[in-house]
């Protein structure tokens, strides 16, 4: 391996930073104007004018925030001050981060926070530690996600995302190709034709807004390859050796934010270390903790969390890389392939201990798995939940003709052998035996993944079970196959023990 080496000193970029900050503007809005036609025409144009009503509450607030403290200040120009703050650009890159669904508030609340503590607090842009959007966004996911969660949007997320489906099901699935139908397939991630987070669903997009800051020579190409290529070949390998082949290494790239990512966030000069080298080992420390996170965190995606860990870590790795960069080659490059070595083998270490678990697939993906959990003109009973180990109490008998019945039954995470953070889904079936038809439905306890199987178990889809009987043939619920069947195995034993069986 041979590095490309400058003298020092080492200046972070002699492009100019107005200039580079007006391109990048121009990418984060042309990712924002995918995101708000693609809303719009997939789900209705007030969920469009959502998405530029969340960038410019964002905007706004960060450049209203950024107006008060240089006047607190007593700046002598605030208006200068405040075109080279580059608050907006803070802006834009955390509403692209963020989903949909987050209510104003909570943007608002986010973004006055990181522009004050993220940036403003160390002396301003040029001299904070962290990366101010994902400070930002990681307040939003840890600290407001009580208020996130917006009325207006609430069915846009009807289902999971690929991110979060995946992180649901343990990050290693065996039939990747059949789960990614439901999102369209990789043609599908590319286009970003799914809701995920505002700006990092269409990988197109961000693809080409990389190669135009690569032809404006705004960014750094050696921090974004490596951080690719690493996270291909750690995906690749563990993808092998548990059977998911290449097809892994495809999804852990395009999928998430790790496109977003290394575009945008981790080719910041100012977070980032200065030397080439210092990136290299910065790159590829990232692109470890992207996957260590996905794989063992309970986070829907990795990157952010990689890249405010890998800021705490840039002085050091500056100063590992730090003295004559030519007269030193040798003994740098040592530096940079041990400190590599290191990342590689602790996330190759972790990604061993991944299980490969069967997808929880949507229910209805094409003829022959319709045919398989949903048989035409015979009854749900005949069906076999033997897996689901289905069991029912009587609850109450106060009514000869309504008997309640305490069922429970394993999903999604047990049958899997998820963890302990899982349970088993419980419900409490009315059964009229005279009539031998379940009358009432009530959700007691969700043992599966939030955010994915729990829209088996919503008021509405229980309420659609008041008038079946044994005979009744039950329709599938989208992305939610395991807790469904959980559901149709406790309503046939409900069923069956009121019929005495």
């Amino acid at each position: 391996m041979k590095f490309s080496y400058k003298p020092s000193p080492n200046y972070r970029n002699t492009q100019s930073t107005s200039g580079i900050m007006l391109d990048l503007t121009l990418c984060l809005l042309a990712v924002l104007l995918f995101a708000a036609v693609y809303y719009g025409v997939a789900f209705g144009a007030s969920y469009g004018l959502r998405v530029v009503g969340m960038t410019a509450a964002s905007t706004a607030t960060a450049l209203l925030t950024e107006c008060a403290y240089f006047k607190f200040r007593k700046s002598k120009n605030i208006k200068k001050d405040i075109l080279h703050s580059y608050g907006w650009v803070t802006a834009l890159i955390l509403t692209c981060i963020t989903r949909i669904d987050v209510s104003y508030y909570s943007l608002i609340i986010a973004t006055f926070i990181c522009i004050i503590a993220g940036k403003l607090v160390f002396g301003g842009f040029g001299q904070n530690i962290f990366n101010p959007a994902a400070f930002g966004e990681a307040l939003i996911m840890l600290y407001l996600s009580a208020n996130a969660s917006a009325k207006v949007t609430a069915d846009v997320f009807t289902s999971a995302t690929p991110m979060t489906a995946m992180n649901s099901q343990g990050w290693m699935i065996a039939d990747l190709g059949g789960f990614l139908k439901a999102y369209g397939g990789f043609g599908g991630l590319m286009v970003g034709s799914y809701p995920s987070v505002i700006g990092g669903s269409c990988a197109l997009v961000i693809l080409l807004c990389f190669a135009f800051l690569l032809w404006r020579k705004d960014i750094d190409w050696h921090l974004s390859v490596t951080y690719l290529i690493t996270v291909f070949c750690l995906s690749l390998i563990v993808g092998l050796i548990k059977g998911t082949g290449i097809s892994y290494a495809l999804f852990n790239v395009i999928s998430g934010g790790v496109l977003f990512g290394t575009v945008f966030m981790m080719t910041d000069p100012v977070t980032t270390p200065i030397t080439i080298p210092g990136r290299m080992i910065f790159a590829v420390g990232c692109a470890a903790l992207t996957l260590i996170l996905r794989w063992r965190a309970n986070l829907p995606d990795g990157v952010l969390f990689s890249i405010l860990l890998m800021n705490m870590l840039t002085p050091a790795i500056d100063k590992l890389v730090d003295g004559n960069q030519i007269k030193n080659q040798k003994l740098i490059r040592n530096k940079v392939m041990i400190a590599s070595a290191v990342f590689l083998i602790v996330a190759l270490a972790v990604g061993m201990t991944v299980k490969s678990v069967a997808a929880e697939r949507p229910a209805k993906q094409d003829s022959s798995s319709e045919t398989a959990d949903l048989p035409q003109g015979t009854g749900f009973v005949k069906d076999d939940y033997s897996k689901n180990n289905a069991h029912c109490i009587y609850r109450t008998n106060t009514d000869p003709k309504a008997v309640v019945f305490d069922c429970t039954a394993d999903g999604f995470g047990i049958i899997n052998d998820m963890g302990d953070e899982y349970s088993q889904n419980e419900l409490y079936i009315t059964v009229d035996t005279e009539t031998m038809k379940v009358t009432n439905v009530e959700l007691v306890n969700f043992g599966d993944t939030k955010g994915y199987g729990d829209a088996a178990v919503t008021d509405e889809v229980l309420k659609k079970y008041a008038g079946i009987t044994s005979d009744s043939t039950i329709d599938g619920v989208t992305n939610a196959t395991f807790t469904h069947t959980s559901v149709k195995a406790m309503l046939k034993a409900a069923l069956e023990m009121a019929a005495g069986k």
